[in-house]
C-alpha cells in the first residue's frame, strides 16, 4: 500500500510545485482563455494546466518503472501494451489538446484523432471484448473494436465537455480515480491502480489552483488526458472475465460527465444543432442560470459525484446476481435529476419531420435574402408573433450588442452566427424540441437580426 500512497504523493507535489510556473508561463506567451459568449468566466486565465496534470500523472509510475527492484512491480510496468497505450496514448492525446488550447484544431480532426488513438489501445489489448452475466457470456466478437472505441472517445469528450465551470472536470476526476483505484485494487491489477494514484494526486494537486476562482484552467490538455486514462485504466482495472460489476462500475462512478455528454447529443439532436457546436445548456450552466454561484454548483454537483463513487464503491463488492438494486437506485437518481433540470420535457415533445423538398430549399433562400433587408422595427413585428418573450445579440467577445424584451434565464436557445457569435431567442414556455424545418428557420432568422447588427439598421 505504500507504494501507493507514494505515487498520490509524489504527483501531488510536483502540482503544486509546478502549477504556479506553469501559470506565469501561460501568462507571458497570452496561452489564455478569452472571454467570449460561451465562458462564464472574467479576465485571462491560463489554459494549459494539462501540461503538469498528465506530466504528474506519468511521472510517479515511470520513476517507478526506472527505480524498482521487485521483480513484481518490474512486470507490472514495464509491459509494451501499457508503455504504448497508457503512457503513449495519454501523453499524445495531451499533446492534441495542447495544440488546440494554443492555436486551435477542427473538431473533425480532434475527433477522428480520438478514434484513432482509442484503436490503436484496442489493438494492443485495451478491449472490451464481451460480459460475463449470471446467464452466460456475451461476447462482442467483431463488435469489440466499435464498442471499445465507442467507450474511449465517449469518455474523452465528457470530460472534456464538464470542463466548463471552476474546479468540476477536475474534482469528478479526483472521485473517478479513487473508484478506479480500489476496482484495480480488487481485481489484482497493479498497473492499473499505480496510475489511478498517481492521477488522483494530479488533480487534487491541480485542484488547489482551479477552484473557484480558479488561477489556471486544464484546457483540453488537461480534459482530455483524464478522459482518457481513465477509460483505459477502467477497462484494464475493471478486467477480471468483464463481468456486469466491472462494466457498471465505471459507468457508474463517470455517471455525471457521461449523463452531461448524453443529454447534449439528445439536446442537439432534438434541436436540430450540429453535434459538435457548444451551447450554454450544459448541466452546470442550467444551475448558474438558476442564481447559484459557482462554488454552489461545483460542490452540488460533487456531491452527486460522491453519491455516484458510493454506488460503485458498493458495486464492487457485491455479486452480480445483487446488482439489480444498485442499477434500480442509479437509475432513479439520475431520472429524478434530469427531470429536476427540465430535460424530459425534450422527450415530452419530440416529434417527426419530413424531408426538405427542393422548392422548399428554393424557398428558404429567397427567404434568407429578404431577412437581411429587414429593419429593427420589422424584426420586432415578426418576432411578436412567434412564442417568444424576447431576443438578444451577444459578440464573441460575450458582450450583449442588443437586447429587446424579457428574459428567462433557463428557457433558451442560442442560435450561432459568425463562428463564436451567437443570438438568443428567450421562450414564453418551454424550448421545445425543433424539427428540421424549424431549426433552418430560426438560423435565417438569426441571420437576419445579425445583418441588422452588422449593418448598423438596429439602433
Amino acid at each position: 500500500m505504500a507504494i501507493y500512497l507514494l505515487s498520490f504523493l509524489a504527483s501531488f507535489t510536483f502540482l503544486v510545485i509546478v502549477t504556479p510556473f506553469i501559470i506565469k508561463m501561460g501568462i507571458k506567451y497570452n496561452i489564455v482563455d478569452q472571454v467570449n459568449s460561451r465562458k462564464i468566466h472574467r479576465g485571462k486565465i491560463p489554459r494549459i494546466g494539462g501540461i503538469g496534470i498528465t506530466i504528474g500523472t506519468l511521472l510517479a509510475p515511470v520513476i517507478l518503472l526506472v527505480t524498482a527492484t521487485s521483480p513484481e512491480w518490474k512486470e507490472a510496468l514495464s509491459g509494451r501494451s501499457i508503455m504504448i497505450v497508457v503512457i503513449g496514448g495519454g501523453g499524445a492525446i495531451s499533446l492534441l489538446g495542447l495544440i488546440d488550447d494554443v492555436w486551435g484544431v477542427r473538431a473533425r480532426w480532434k475527433f477522428l484523432f480520438q478514434i484513432g488513438i482509442a484503436s490503436l489501445a484496442w489493438y494492443f489489448g485495451f478491449s472490451i471484448t464481451g460480459i460475463f452475466t449470471p446467464f452466460g457470456a456475451f461476447e462482442f466478437g467483431i463488435f469489440a473494436l466499435p464498442v471499445t472505441v465507442l467507450w474511449i472517445v465517449a469518455i474523452i469528450n465528457a470530460f472534456n465537455l464538464i470542463d466548463g465551470i471552476d474546479g468540476l472536470s477536475s474534482g469528478v476526476a479526483f472521485f473517478a480515480s479513487l473508484t478506479m483505484f480500489i476496482l484495480s485494487m480488487h481485481n489484482g491489477h497493479t498497473f492499473a491502480a499505480i496510475f489511478s494514484a498517481s492521477m488522483a494526486g494530479a488533480v487534487v494537486g491541480f485542484l488547489l489552483f482551479n477552484f473557484n476562482p480558479a488561477k489556471i484552467f486544464m484546457g483540453d490538455s488537461g480534459s482530455m488526458f483524464l478522459g482518457y486514462m481513465l477509460a483505459v485504466i477502467s477497462i484494464q482495472g475493471g478486467n477480471k472475465g468483464n463481468t456486469i460489476i466491472s462494466i457498471l462500475v465505471p459507468i457508474i462512478a463517470m455517471g455525471l460527465p457521461i449523463l452531461d455528454t448524453g443529454m447534449a447529443i439528445i439536446r442537439r439532436f432534438f434541436r436540430n444543432q450540429p453535434l459538435f457546436q457548444a451551447d450554454k445548456q450544459h448541466i452546470h450552466h442550467i444551475l448558474l442560470n438558476r442564481g447559484w454561484t459557482q462554488r454552489k454548483v461545483v460542490i452540488s454537483l460533487y456531491g452527486i459525484t460522491i453519491l455516484f463513487t458510493a454506488l460503485a464503491l458498493v458495486t464492487i463488492f457485491l455479486k452480480d446476481s445483487e446488482v439489480f438494486l444498485i442499477v434500480t437506485v442509479f437509475s432513479i437518481i439520475v431520472f429524478v435529476f434530469i427531470t429536476r433540470l427540465g430535460y424530459m420535457n425534450m422527450f415530452y415533445n419530440r416529434f417527426s419531420q419530413r424531408k426538405e423538398n427542393k422548392l422548399e430549399s428554393r424557398l428558404m433562400q429567397a427567404y434568407e435574402i429578404a431577412m437581411q433587408s429587414l429593419s429593427l422595427a420589422e424584426i420586432d413585428k415578426m418576432v411578436a408573433e412567434l412564442p417568444f418573450v424576447g431576443w438578444e445579440v451577444i459578440s464573441e467577445s460575450g458582450k450583449t450588442l442588443i437586447k429587446k424584451g424579457e428574459d428567462d434565464p433557463i428557457q433558451f436557445l442560442d442560435i450561432t452566427y459568425d463562428k463564436e457569435g451567437v443570438v438568443r431567442f428567450f421562450w414564453k414556455e418551454n424550448v421545445p424540441t425543433i424539427n428540421a424545418r424549424e431549426a433552418v428557420l430560426m438560423e435565417l432568422l438569426a441571420k437576419g437580426i445579425a445583418h441588422c447588427i452588422i449593418e448598423n439598421r438596429c439602433k
